[in-house]
């Protein structure tokens, strides 16, 4: 269930969140302590589903400014109004939780439990000690200060689900994001998501539409598999907007979550019997190579891998940015022989800059500010370099954009002069934010052929779906859903 808390300060802002909740919402949390003069009975009546009431003491992360007995008596109003849950603090004074544990005829107990510090190395023991007091649900969150924190989570949960016992198990925080999204598949009762980004309860709480069509939470899934990006940052990626909708048209049970990884070694040995393949970004792309059992040997010659597979029981590293932007270009010429200059000296570069030399093309490449780079990468691909505001006066048959210049935000930026476009050049730009860059507009204007960023996306995420799964991508619906995203 996607649970999705009412957070607005004022009454009538309260009342417009719950109208905006109907569509995405299975249960409500009603977080009174956040609501100025909040009516509950007016509340509970505008509510048409399942609902939790909560007043969260400060020292528990809330803000109600009462004191106990005037806090525990906002929930035992909503016991007797007939509220679905009413969530009290394990912290509470005995005195005034011990009459909740009792029971009641209408609304269950949610006996919960905030850290917003950390997350203790080992979580059995405060669960154990929750389990023999009577609350028919428990509610364990704490704040992920390691990736790691997200396993004792789902450890946990699990455990919970062979007990019986009805577990909300969740990490806040950056690092605890994953749990938001996969703790409902390791039998967690509930997960929270807000309504619209800038109305979290929690940090680290991903918005509830997300939860519900992309993520597709609430969808019964059986022996699923997880895939995910590692790198840092990877909140940019769109890679679990592209893999979820596949795994969607091809009715498969698998999920693709972000990894936000500072270390890479460190991850892998903690997860690696956790995740099926992963998609792999900057800075990770070789320093996921050594964990590796096996490279393929066009990754190898590159040096870089962006997607890992396990094979035969053994961990297989492969570059498909390489042949994602190979099957762009010949898809509209040969490379045979061409001139062919790329612009950057970067990964994406080396990786595009060893296809083209592969397929027989003439290459040069550029370098901007760090020339020391440039020269490194022109000596790997045996080719020539030039500064890049030199590039114009080369010959040029096909021009790769593989620098971040035109990405969003700075749409108004381009790497190449317009007045050096010549009419039949090939212009290809591996930035696909804005879909259209400046870049390309200038080049068509210029009668060049134009090969759009998102082309190199969609195979490289196509090529990577079918080394996970043995399927073909649906490469439709994946165009579909970028498309979507950046229109």
């Amino acid at each position: 269930m996607i649970c999705v808390p009412i957070v607005g300060s004022s009454m009538p802002k309260a009342l417009e969140q719950i109208d905006a909740s109907e569509k995405v919402a299975d249960i409500l949390e009603l977080r009174l302590d956040l609501m100025d003069s909040p009516d509950l009975d007016t509340l509970l009546k505008a509510v048409n589903k399942p609902v939790i009431v909560t007043n969260r003491s400060k020292l528990d992360g809330g803000q109600f400014k009462g004191n106990d007995e005037e806090r525990v008596q906002a929930l035992r109003h909503a016991m007797e109004a007939g509220a679905s849950y009413v969530d009290i603090e394990v912290s509470t004074p005995r005195e005034y939780l011990q009459p909740f544990l009792e029971g009641h005829d209408t609304s269950r107990i949610i006996l919960s439990y905030h850290d917003f510090s950390h997350t203790p190395e080992d979580l059995n023991p405060l669960y154990e000690a929750m389990n023999d007091l009577p609350g028919e649900i428990l509610k364990i969150v704490t704040y992920a200060r390691d990736l790691g924190d997200n396993l004792k989570m789902f450890q946990l949960l699990e455990r919970a689900k062979k007990e019986n016992k009805k577990l909300i198990g969740l990490c806040m925080g950056d690092l605890g994001e994953i749990s938001r999204v996969l703790s409902p598949l390791y039998g967690g009762f509930l997960t929270f998501g807000s309504l619209e980004t800038g109305k979290e309860s929690a940090p680290g709480q991903i918005p509830a539409s997300v939860l519900k069509n992309i993520y597709r939470v609430n969808d019964a899934r059986e022996n699923f598999k997880v895939y995910g990006v590692i790198g840092n940052p990877v909140s940019k990626s769109m890679g679990y907007l592209i893999h979820n909708r596949s795994f969607r048209e091809i009715d498969s049970p698998d999920i693709y979550v972000s990894f936000l990884v500072e270390n890479e070694e460190k991850f892998f040995m903690a997860f690696k019997d956790f995740f099926s393949g992963l998609s792999v970004t900057m800075p990770a792309k070789e320093n996921i190579m050594p964990l590796l059992d096996q490279i393929d040997p066009i990754a190898q010659s590159i040096g870089a891998v962006n997607t890992v597979v396990q094979e035969d029981g053994k961990w297989v590293g492969y570059n498909t940015d390489c042949s994602g932007a190979i099957s762009a270009l010949e898809s509209c010429t040969s490379l045979i022989d061409k001139n062919v200059l790329i612009l950057g000296s970067g990964g994406t570069a080396k990786a595009i800059g060893y296809g083209v030399k592969e397929k027989g093309g003439k290459l040069t490449v550029t370098y901007n500010r760090n020339k020391e780079r440039g020269e490194s990468l022109a000596r790997e691909l045996g080719c020539d370099l030039v500064h890049c505001r030199d590039a114009g006066t080369r010959p040029i048959d096909i021009l790769i954009n593989c620098s971040p210049v035109g990405m969003s935000p700075n749409i108004n930026e381009t790497p190449f002069l317009a007045r050096d476009f010549k009419d039949g050049m090939v212009v290809f730009d591996s930035v696909y934010n804005p879909l259209e860059t400046r870049l390309l507009r200038e080049a068509k204007a210029a009668g060049c052929t134009v090969i759009p960023g998102s082309e190199l996306f969609i195979n490289q995420a196509a090529r990577q779906f079918e080394l996970w799964t043995g399927k073909s991508a649906p490469i439709g619906a994946m165009c579909e859903v970028l498309m979507e995203k950046l229109k």
